[in-house]
């Protein structure tokens, strides 16, 4: 039989083929192979009426995803809330270059009705920097209806911090109700909800992955090339006076001039370097 994995929980993976969810284990020779099963394989697997099925073979993925640890992905959406909690855009443009040039990438500015001036400042951003950017409210039916059009038919990741507004986004999509995480008073962070990676599926071919959300990212790249993660530095580097140009304190910088004359948003820069710094500093040990 073949079908995706659309659960991974206890060493459990569960494999969803024709309109069924089959429970399975993965068979021992996987652990001696550098291919282990993730949420969103297509696998081959063997199953008796009543008995645990086991996976059988991996198909080759188109891509696979680090964090969260996911396959075969058409587009992921990088969720974030206006307030409650409040975005940190660090971590936003983390998110970003952790899935550059690995899967599309769209904006989705939640929650907008809690500050709608603030919302358009980031959509703005966003949209600036070369991004596909929506801007969502459970309380505005007309802008979810227009992301879920834009994901039917797809294999969507929902990533972003816990209580972004994931799971709430996703149940709209889906048509029923996903486990929805709330606001620490304390903190005034979200309350983890989401516990293991899982891939929801709806009609027609709508698959979401609800990811774990998180609070920081951790980045393995060289800072020599974090350049490349950012896009819209890409129509000015070639215009730096040194081909080896890092955009941070070299002369005759096309990008830094891009800044000054707003044609690179200041704020995706601002994290740029620090990112840059961060980088450089890791490299050291």
């Amino acid at each position: 039989m073949e079908g995706k994995i659309v659960k991974l929980t206890g060493g459990f993976y569960y494999v969803y083929s024709d309109g069924k969810v089959y429970e399975t284990r993965a068979r021992g020779n996987f652990r001696h192979k550098d291919t282990k099963p993730v949420v969103g394989d297509i696998v081959e697997f063997k199953y008796e009426e009543d008995k645990l099925g086991y996976i059988e073979k991996v198909y080759p993925r188109t891509n696979i995803l680090i964090r969260p640890s996911v396959a075969n992905v058409d587009q992921v959406l990088i969720v974030i809330p206006i307030k409650d909690p409040k975005y940190n855009l660090n971590l936003v443009d983390r998110m970003i270059i952790a899935y550059e040039n690995k899967v599309d990438i769209f904006i989705v500015i939640n929650k907008y009705d809690l500050d709608e001036s603030e919302a358009k400042k980031l959509m703005y951003l966003y949209k600036n920097a070369g991004f596909e950017t929506f801007m969502v409210s459970n309380k505005d039916e007309k802008s979810l209806e227009s992301l879920r059009e834009h994901v039917e038919g797809k294999t969507t990741a929902l990533s972003g911090v816990s209580a972004a507004g994931k799971s709430t986004i996703a149940s709209y999509i889906l048509g029923r109700e996903v486990l929805v995480g709330g606001i620490s008073e304390k903190t005034r962070r979200g309350k983890h909800t989401t516990r293991h990676v899982e891939l929801l599926f709806g009609e027609n071919d709508t698959y979401l992955f609800d990811t774990p959300g998180f609070s920081s990212m951790d980045l393995s790249i060289d800072s020599d090339r974090l350049q490349e993660q950012f896009r819209e530095f890409k129509n000015f580097r070639s215009n730096c006076r040194f081909n080896n140009c890092n955009h941070i304190n070299e002369p005759h910088c096309a990008v830094k001039e891009a800044v000054e004359s707003g044609e690179v948003e200041e704020t995706r820069y601002k994290n740029y370097v620090s990112i840059f710094n961060d980088l450089k500093e890791k490299g050291k040990y």
